[in-house]
């Protein structure tokens, strides 16, 4: 699909506006001369010496981590170390997304209750079993947890010695990409979280959550572009315009709020990241659409679940559309593989509204 220039980069201003995303080798053993021999052992020991040297020059420093990230680390480290509920989990946040929550630990009998939080691990939406608690630098792991009850205790690690773990396991794509999939959610009522007019998370339609593609093109150049939903938040990243990607958490805003006007730059600098989500309907499509939290002018951007017969068969699309007025126009389309989005690139709809229609 032919998409103007700024069309594409309509789908990023509107959303993230706060106030305007074998090796293989072979050995022959030979008696003929000790002095092969010798070489062939010594070439093993520098082969051997350069491999360790190169793993060990892959670092992870778990001081740096972010929440989303600590919670991506702590559940591949259960699911290897523990497999069970933890595995489970694992395969769940890969399809979809996890929510770490925090709750008291007051309200469980755990072994170890650590500093006053009990973090429970789950599959977005649903309630989870697998929690971990922390007490200085330890964690400490449970499976089989129900409010009021301790559960099974695992093990314990610091996050440093995790870090160290999947590294050695070769999961730092896996942790990478599972940290973007992680929402965190603070439900223990011993910190503010909420503030600035948001009186909850919004909840991204469940139909919507995962990851799309989309392949743009203008002037012969191509654009490749990732979204991915989580409960309540949006990850966009593309290879041209936002190559390390934006994250949004997306609220609900109470019914008090007062906007600033202006707001101030600590205030912008503060609502950076949120976005006001809500849902609508339109030429047959339902809506979500995201604007600044402190957007007052343009509409945002907008997302909608469609099904469109390709090939013989009922796919579902993702239409990525903006602009004012009462009806959106289309920026773009996004799929649930690359191949598919990179095969219909040029590919227009009859029944959706394009912004190069007009």
């Amino acid at each position: 699909m032919r998409i103007k220039k700024r069309a594409v980069m309509a789908l990023f201003c509107g959303i993230f506006l706060t106030g305007c995303s074998k090796q293989t080798a072979s050995k022959e053993a030979s008696n003929s001369s000790n002095k092969s021999s010798q070489s062939s052992k010594s070439s093993v020991k520098k082969t051997s010496k350069a491999s360790s040297s190169s793993a060990k020059a892959v670092k992870l420093d778990a001081a740096k981590l972010t929440p989303q990230e600590s919670g991506s680390l702590i559940t591949l480290y259960c699911a290897d170390r523990f497999g069970g509920e933890w595995s489970n989990l694992l395969q769940a946040g890969q399809n979809g997304s996890l929510t770490i929550t925090l709750h008291k630990t007051s309200d469980y009998e755990f072994k170890q209750p650590g500093s006053g939080y009990a973090y429970e691990a789950a599959a977005s939406g649903q309630t989870g079993t697998t929690y971990y608690t922390l007490s200085g630098s330890t964690f400490y792991f449970y499976q089989g947890v129900k409010v009021a009850g301790s559960g099974s205790s695992l093990g314990q690690a610091t996050k440093q010695e995790m870090a160290d773990y999947i590294v050695k396991k070769g999961q730092l794509a896996e942790f990478k990409q599972l940290a973007k999939k992680v929402e965190i959610v603070d439900k223990s009522g011993q910190t503010q979280r909420l503030s600035e007019g948001r009186s909850g998370y919004f909840t991204i339609p469940a139909e919507m959550q995962g990851t799309w593609y989309s392949a743009s093109n203008y002037d012969g150049e191509t654009t490749h572009s990732k979204y991915v939903f989580g409960q309540s938040t949006i990850f966009i990243q593309d290879d041209k315009y936002n190559t390390k990607g934006t994250t949004t958490t997306l609220y609900t805003r109470s019914s008090d709020f007062k906007m600033p006007l202006p707001p101030t730059e600590k205030q912008m600098d503060q609502v950076k990241g949120w976005g006001l989500g809500h849902l609508y309907q339109q030429d047959g499509l339902n809506y979500m659409n995201v604007m600044g939290w402190y957007q007052t002018a343009g509409s945002g951007t907008s997302f909608a679940v469609h099904t469109e017969n390709i090939a013989g068969n009922n796919v579902q699309i993702l239409v990525c559309a903006s602009g004012s007025g009462a009806r959106p126009w289309v920026d773009g389309i996004a799929y649930r593989s690359q191949a598919m989005a990179e095969k219909m690139q040029d590919q227009h709809f009859d029944d959706l509204h394009y912004r190069d229609d007009e």
